[in-house]
């Protein structure tokens, strides 16, 4: 099987994990440090200003951007596994759902900030219950148009299943930016906050203190302390930015229990990513950002977290 030169790949032996190559413990942190800090001053910022500064299409544009070319990143990346995927069609349809909730969600400001059975809920129930549908049916009919019928189920369920994991989960990021009363903008900056500052808690704790194996077959250089400390961070973080949510009544003990939860599920974010990956045998996603890789790399905790604050909101 042949990989993209400029993709870093992982030789591994059955039932043998190592270690992806270039990243020792303590060496490679410190030799990445110049390009993670450059990369994540670059996305901090344009966080900020799609948040604050830019008008809501230009926020729906950025967004189905970062849809486009993580739905890129991971349909290369299951091809050069050898799955035969509809990319550019599922590429498309990503695109479009993603507007489609956007202009629903973001430049019409319809979203219900209660529950989604509401009447005011029937962006989410449109979106869901004819688009995905819809999806299923048009990406057969393109399989219908192949002379080749080999492997032809792995090629439709990888398909779809890469919409839903990155499209689907994504596209709260839009229910939470469409919050009615402005705070939609506050929320999801919190949400940005935590789950980041678990992001580099858990890579700060694990390569100082790490010393047992989260689930090696999977990351061998993912650690039970780095999970446990990101965790922490993210729930100690949550606390700190309460304020920022009027939801929680600006309650530090609310804000940690999110925080808590925000962790877990940030963590298991990386984990399924990191899944992904080592089936597809290689580092990273892409090499967009120095020292953190490709736009799913970056956004793979936010994948996870987005829904679950979601549903906190409404139903907390």
């Amino acid at each position: 099987m042949s990989q993209s030169p400029e993709r870093a790949t992982v030789e591994m032996a059955p039932g043998q994990p190592r270690r992806a190559k270039g990243l020792t413990a303590s060496g490679g942190l410190w030799q990445q440090l110049p390009g993670r800090l450059l990369s994540s001053t670059l996305l901090i910022g344009l966080t900020i200003a799609a948040l604050f500064f830019f008008p809501p299409w230009c926020f729906a544009l950025t967004l189905m951007t970062l849809a486009a070319l993580a739905l890129f990143e991971f349909f290369t990346m299951v091809r050069n596994r050898g799955i035969l995927v509809h990319r550019p069609l599922a590429i498309g349809l990503g695109v479009v759902f993603m507007g489609l909730v956007a202009w629903r969600s973001v430049l019409e400001h319809h979203i219900a900030s209660g529950s989604l059975l509401s009447q005011n809920a029937t962006m989410l129930n449109w979106s869901w219950d004819i688009f995905w549908p819809a999806t299923i049916v048009i990406i057969f009919m393109r399989q219908f148009t192949r002379q080749n019928t080999f492997e032809a189920l792995s090629g439709l369920a990888t398909t779809l299943f890469g919409l839903a994991y990155i499209c689907g989960l994504m596209s709260y990021v839009s229910y939470l930016r469409a919050f009615k009363g402005g705070e939609g903008a506050w929320l999801l900056a919190y949400l940005v906050f935590v789950t980041k500052m678990g992001d580099v808690g858990a890579l700060l704790i694990g390569r100082s203190l790490g010393r047992h194996t989260l689930v090696p077959r999977i990351s061998p250089r993912k650690t039970i302390e780095g999970f446990v400390g990101g965790v922490l961070v993210s729930a100690i973080s949550a606390a700190a930015a309460a304020p920022m949510v009027s939801r929680f009544h600006h309650s530090a003990p609310i804000g940690f229990a999110v925080g808590l939860l925000l962790g877990v599920f940030g963590q298991l974010g990386d984990l399924a990513e990191s899944l992904i990956k080592r089936d597809c045998q290689i580092k990273d996603s892409a090499q967009l950002f120095p020292g953190l890789g490709g736009i799913l790399d970056v956004i793979d905790s936010l994948l996870f977290t987005a829904p679950l604050f979601y549903a906190v909101l409404i139903y907390g």
